[in-house]
């Protein structure tokens, strides 16, 4: 009986089961960085678009409504009121104007004489009867006698003038009318042609101070336009300080006016209602969104 022997045979490699060489393996790894470079830095480049984006939405919203809550006050202001102050070089600014609270035609104001301190008027829209305070306004068309008041707490004014204090608005003697009662005897400068008294309330400011734009109201009639707050050494014609708020109220921030006019109001005249530019750049962690908005005011008094 013979004996067999068992022979190993060479393995073959069919082509199915061929390896990777090293070059192989090597240019696959640098092959997949580069790809997975370019992924991450594509990621990474959208999701910072969409914070980019994100921030200047919240910007241009922020300032929107800063926009919106000035043009609303605006299209209110009492014709020939609205003045402003010289932008600095920084962009601080300040824009003033006197807000109407109601209106309606006069029947027998006091234009003659030593004038009254009482007349009639035909009932307001909205009704003012019962309340006080408050400014009786005729034929307002030069903005220098508008101002020509020095504080809020009295009347301050010449005793001839387009604008009186009013102590009270009270039932009148004759149907659909009411009586405007005032703080002094008082002479109104001119006849409206239509007849139109307004009812006013104190001047409200809006003012670029810094990155910060505020509102300021309750401090009175000042002939120079104030533009300085009482914490800052201010002693006449200031505005509201802080501490008396809501006077002085932050509307928003995050502005950057360097070199640029907030405010700027074209000439207004009895025939062509006023336009007035606003204009905001605001800028937050490198994005920035630049506004213009321009609001039409009526000057026809």
């Amino acid at each position: 009986m013979e004996n067999s022997k068992h022979v190993d045979k060479p393995m073959t490699m069919t082509k199915g089961s061929r390896g990777f060489t090293l070059i192989e393996l090597i240019a696959v790894m640098i092959v997949s960085s580069i790809l997975a470079m370019g992924l991450v830095s594509f990621i990474g480049d959208s999701v910072t678009g969409l914070i980019s984006a994100g921030a200047r939405n919240q910007l241009s919203s922020a300032g929107r409504i800063a926009l919106d809550r000035i043009a609303m006050e605006l299209h209110n202001a009492m014709p020939n009121s609205i003045r402003t102050t010289v932008a600095s070089a920084g962009g601080d600014q300040c824009i003033e104007f006197v807000p109407v609270r109601a209106a309606t035609n006069y029947l027998d104001a006091p234009f003659t004489g030593a004038g009254a301190a009482a007349f009639d008027v035909v009932d307001f829209v909205p009704d003012q009867q019962g309340t006080e305070g408050g400014y009786a306004v005729i034929y307002p068309n030069d903005i220098d006698e508008v101002y020509d008041g020095q504080n809020a707490t009295t009347s301050g004014f010449p005793a001839r003038g387009p604008i009186e204090e009013i102590d009270t608005v009270t039932t009148g003697a004759i149907a659909n009318a009411s009586t405007v009662t005032l703080v002094e005897t008082h002479r109104f400068d001119r006849q409206s042609p239509a007849g139109r008294l307004f009812l006013v309330d104190q001047p409200v400011s809006f003012c670029v101070a810094g990155t910060r734009l505020y509102r300021y109201t309750n401090y009175g009639f000042h002939s120079a336009q104030p533009d300085e707050e009482a914490s800052g050494g201010c002693t006449v014609g200031c505005l509201s300080n802080y501490s008396s708020a809501p006077d002085k109220m932050l509307v928003t921030d995050s502005i950057d006016n360097t070199g640029v006019s907030a405010f700027t109001v074209e000439n207004q005249s009895l025939t062509r209602n006023a336009i007035v530019t606003l204009v905001f750049n605001l800028t937050s962690a490198g994005d920035s969104v630049a506004l213009t908005h321009a609001v039409l005011s009526r000057s026809v008094p």
